[in-house]
């Protein structure tokens, strides 16, 4: 199979939107925006199907990454996330999967509220991998 990203051969992930005919390399579309979800069924979403936070969540003026406290973008994107808990927690996404790969399936948990259930299901569904050790 062709790779739609860069149409190289080889590619095996598949996108699981509906009627969407996408095959990727996974790095090609870790790069692009695509999501893999590390549980369940392992299933991956190209840039248009990608699942997306439904939280109403609104920036006190100039918000912050709680990890690297830098600017984030002014609502919840594929490199922006929020806590689904507290609305008030804001990440990049780059800077919570390294937060969930140190912290592990055990002590991940919203920096801010520190709420553990409703946060990992939420990172989970976003494509966020916590490993379990």
């Amino acid at each position: 199979q062709r790779c739609c990203i860069c149409r190289l051969p080889g590619a095996s992930v598949t996108c699981r939107g509906r009627r969407c005919r996408r095959i990727f390399h996974f790095p090609c579309g870790s790069e692009r925006g695509c999501v893999s979800q590390f549980f369940g069924e392992f299933r991956s979403f190209c840039w248009q199907h990608r699942p997306v936070q439904q939280v109403r969540a609104a920036q006190q003026e100039q918000t912050a990454c709680l990890i690297c406290l830098e600017a984030v973008a002014g609502q919840p994107c594929y490199d922006t996330l929020v806590c689904p808990a507290c609305a008030s927690a804001w990440f990049h996404r780059r800077c919570i999967q390294g937060q969930a790969l140190s912290s592990a399936l055990h002590h991940f948990r919203c920096p801010l509220c520190r709420d553990v259930a409703a946060f990992q299901d939420e990172m989970f569904r976003l494509g966020i991998k916590i490993p379990d050790r």
